[in-house]
């Protein structure tokens, strides 16, 4: 099998765009070709990468391309695509209609309306892998809560308390702006709204939103806030968005109260603890390398088959979710959510 041709997309994601792009170019069944810095100046990608795009493109041994459309005449096979989040859709669009599989950072959106036009373009290529960035779901804690959850062992889910604790990202002004990033409400809130339906299998339908912009007036919208849910299968959840917690406090937070016991998983000390009338248990694992995960099922899905852990209509669903919960705080009461099926 002859390596898989890849391509980095965009700087603005800068955590992502270097990890990701580092992980696949040291694989022996990938063949890095090049990065695109969408012509975001020097001062700018290091702003947002801690890293020229000159020097990562030097380090991975690729060449740069300013334009798009130069990489694509690289005849890449697949792409990471980690520009600004409002412009994801566009990049993710064109690889689609190229045949072309892509990665997409957390979040994959910042809108319903993009995500819908992601996968009607995919719709209409269907052997085109499209993975939606959203680490928390190869994090162990995560994974080993759910397990319990649906398996029944401690009974039916009744209530869910799920945190995000993640400092509001200042470095650059696309990060603070809203329209262009989704600001700390969709960017942080993501993971705590795909991981709650994930974990306990039941859709949100039903919001009602808490917000504050407590320390971060730079920032377009809220820096923490709270959601109360209802779920389809009656489950009640409050999810938490913290992003001005300036000391050491846990990334994650589960716990489920259930009919027969709880689970809780976070980093305070074991990243899982089963708790049950007749007995209470420890994991064996504490953090795992969710970001190095993710990328790499990306490539098991592309290269060997795998069945995607996450797809673009379970973002849709997420993104549905914030968008409710956004119309919550400005009509100060619960909204219901319309999913037109999904």
């Amino acid at each position: 099998m002859k390596p898989l041709r890849m391509g980095l997309v965009g700087f603005a994601q800068g955590y992502y765009a270097t990890l990701y792009s580092r992980i696949c170019s040291r694989r022996k069944d990938v063949e890095f070709i090049g990065v695109c810095d969408l012509w975001m100046s020097s001062s700018d990608v290091e702003a947002c990468a801690e890293i020229t795009a000159e020097k990562h493109a030097h380090d991975l041994g690729v060449p740069l391309f300013h334009h798009f459309k130069d990489l694509l005449e690289e005849e890449p096979q697949a792409l990471i695509i980690t520009c600004e989040t409002a412009d994801h859709h566009r990049y993710a669009i064109n690889a689609i209609e190229h045949g072309i599989h892509a990665f997409i950072g957390k979040p994959m959106t910042v809108s319903s309306a993009a995500a819908r036009e992601i996968i009607t373009a995919r719709a209409k290529h269907p052997g085109v892998v499209i993975l939606p960035g959203e680490p928390a779901r190869y994090e162990d804690g995560m994974i080993q809560g759910r397990q319990s959850v649906l398996s029944g062992e401690v009974g039916r889910p009744l209530m869910v308390h799920l945190s995000i604790n993640h400092p509001a990202m200042t470095n650059h002004s696309w990060q603070m702006d809203v329209a262009r990033s989704g600001g700390p409400f969709i960017e942080f809130g993501s993971y705590v709204v795909d991981l709650v339906e994930w974990v306990i299998g039941s859709p949100v339908v039903s919001v009602y939103a808490l917000a504050e912009n407590f320390m971060h007036p730079q920032v377009g919208g809220p820096d923490n806030g709270k959601l109360l849910c209802q779920h389809a299968n009656g489950t009640l959840s409050s999810l938490d968005i913290l992003c001005s917690i300036r000391w050491g406090y846990p990334f994650l937070g589960l716990e489920v109260i259930c009919e027969r016991g709880s689970i809780r998983a976070d980093y305070h000390n074991y990243s899982v603890y089963i708790q049950r009338s007749d007995s209470s248990r420890l994991a064996e694992t504490r953090v795992s390398a969710m970001n190095q995960r993710e990328i790499e099922h990306f490539l098991d899905c592309v290269l060997y088959g795998a069945q995607p852990i996450i797809t673009p209509e379970e973002y849709l669903s997420t993104i549905l979710l914030l968008e409710a919960a956004c119309t919550s705080l400005e009509t100060k009461s619960p909204v219901r959510i319309i999913r037109d099926g999904v």
